[in-house]
């Protein structure tokens, strides 16, 4: 008879050990103390605080902590969210993002990560979780097997060019931006959710779609990534960034803003294999004119692109832009934007607990800022 699999919480030894075999996978632009040391601090975040970052193994059951097999492991980590329900009651909830999802070479074939993934859902669904979301880099199929079902996974990249082929002194000049700082970010996050709020309180205009969920971009989400961005940046260069984002106020008196972070796969002398991340776009004003916000767009990914080049990223991304926002990308010469459907990798993916099917779902601001 086969022994029971239960799902546990690892000891801090047997936490070092997975992230010894994951250092390869997601740390190999760092030294395997610094990737060990990013693991360890982030759990001091706040948005990890009070158990809202929880790893997970899978283990024999009658195994004792810090001798057991870990055949595989994950972890999530907690999120506020809004839903509207199908009769219009909009109420925040509680989300939970999985990643890490990992299994020992040793341990594959033998269906250990599909075994956890069941057991995790259970798990979630018992903390009264209403979703749960994660993002796939092994295609759409092992997830949705397991209940979280792909969404939509689409990007703008904007190539980062040397310094002088950018500069074009007959091309218009961009509007002006200020830079955010850390400092500047709870009150942009807390504009951001009354934004929100608004926009998720309508009925959806997809057909079928007759609920509708959003992460909320909060504060102490925003500076999870920001916080992680400068313990990298600090292991790989040895300087820590303080520019966050750029904000460009519009003729018409609107805002128009982007919260970033640096994401380094491979040392400061591969740039084209580290991307710069827009983690959030917002227009805060709907009825901006095309004209202002296609210059202010220009003026951000300017920006954007700046700091990229100074932290040695090759790509710009912006994940699942509005269609106005794409269209005016794709529209503007000078950005040389490209729209990328990502099949494989980072593939956006929602688990739905309540009542209802996963296909009546229809997911707001679904960017990288959700990502964990």
């Amino acid at each position: 008879m086969p022994p029971e699999l239960i799902l546990a919480n690892p000891t801090p030894d047997e936490s070092r050990q997975t992230w010894t075999c994951t250092h390869p996978l997601w740390g190999a632009a760092l030294s395997l103390d610094g990737y060990i040391l990013r693991e360890t601090r982030q759990a001091d975040l706040p948005l990890a605080r009070d158990g809202g970052l929880r790893p997970w193994v899978l283990v024999e059951a009658d195994s004792k902590p810090d001798s057991r097999d870990i055949l595989s492991s994950c972890e999530t980590l907690r999120k506020r969210a809004l839903v509207r329900l199908p009769d219009g009651q909009v109420s925040e909830v509680i989300a939970h993002g999985v990643a890490s999802v990992f299994t020992d070479p040793a341990f594959r074939g033998k269906g250990h990560a599909s075994t956890m993934m069941a057991r995790l859902g259970e798990a979630l669904q018992a903390q009264d979780a209403l979703l749960s979301v994660l993002w796939s880099d092994i295609g759409k199929e092992f997830y949705s097997k397991q209940g979280w079902r792909p969404f939509e996974s689409d990007h703008l990249e904007f190539p980062v060019l040397a310094q002088e082929e950018e500069h074009d002194d007959d091309a218009p000049q961009p509007a002006s931006v200020t830079i955010v700082r850390h400092d500047d970010i709870p009150q942009l996050a807390s504009s951001d959710e009354r934004l929100i709020r608004r926009a998720i309180a309508r009925p959806s205009a997809s057909p079928g779609k007759t609920t509708r969920v959003a992460i909320l971009p909060d504060a102490a989400t925003l500076q999870w990534h920001v916080l992680r961005d400068a313990a990298q940046c600090e292991n790989i260069l040895g300087r820590t960034p303080t520019s966050h984002g750029a904000v460009c106020t519009v003729p018409s008196g609107g805002r128009v803003w982007a919260i970033w972070r640096r994401n380094h796969s491979a040392p400061p002398s591969q740039p084209e294999k580290n991307a710069f991340y827009i983690l959030r776009f917002v227009v805060e004003d709907e009825a901006t004119p095309d004209d202002e916000l296609g210059r202010a767009l220009e003026a951000i990914v300017a920006a954007a692109r700046s700091e990229a080049r100074d932290w040695a990223c090759g790509t710009v991304h912006m994940w699942n832009p509005e269609p106005r926002v794409r269209a005016l990308a794709e529209g503007s010469a000078g950005l040389g934007a490209r729209f990328v459907s990502r099949e494989s990798d980072s593939v956006t993916s929602l688990r739905w607990f309540g009542d209802g099917d996963v296909d009546s779902v229809e997911w707001l601001v679904n960017e990288k800022f959700a990502w964990c």
